[in-house]
């Protein structure tokens, strides 16, 4: 039997590259609950052959937008472009127009966050990666329950 790497996976997909991936991520804000309940739900769908998307919950909107700014975005947005990895960070952050350490900073974030992948080439350099096709952000908003009636007017 082949030992999973330090990040879970076997050997022979030791570079995220060759990993298997669905053509979408899935972006939610939900509770560890929901998030349990859709992890049940979708291990139903793909025993039955529904291909599903990949999913990243946060905890909250807040921890969301915090992560997701308007330049990660843009970041994810290039990297979607790209065929394959990113030829390094520096060549990402010069397509950016962006200050190299910040968009390193950005790509370790992403990374931690399960978004974006590192591939670690023979010359050390760090590839940032995005397998996906499209990327889909689920928010909802509902109303508070405060188990209060509404005041009368």
């Amino acid at each position: 039997m082949t030992e999973p790497d330090h990040d879970g996976w076997p050997d022979k997909y030791s570079d995220p590259r060759d990993r298997p991936h669905p053509d979408v991520l899935r972006i939610t804000v939900e509770s560890f609950d929901e998030a349990f309940e859709d992890t049940l739900t979708a291990v139903d769908a793909v025993a039955d052959g529904e291909p599903q998307p990949a999913v990243v919950s946060f905890a909250t909107v807040g921890e969301l937008r915090k992560i997701l700014t308007d330049r990660r975005i843009e970041l994810l947005q290039t990297l979607m472009d790209t065929d394959g990895a990113a030829e390094s960070i520096s060549a990402l952050a010069a397509a950016l127009d962006r200050d190299y350490k910040t968009v390193h900073d950005d790509v370790t974030l992403l990374s931690d966050y399960g978004v974006v992948f590192i591939v670690e080439d023979d010359d050390r350099a760090k590839r940032p990666y995005l397998p996906y096709e499209r990327i889909r952000l689920d928010v909802e908003l509902t109303a508070s329950d405060t188990g209060e009636e509404p005041a009368a007017a």
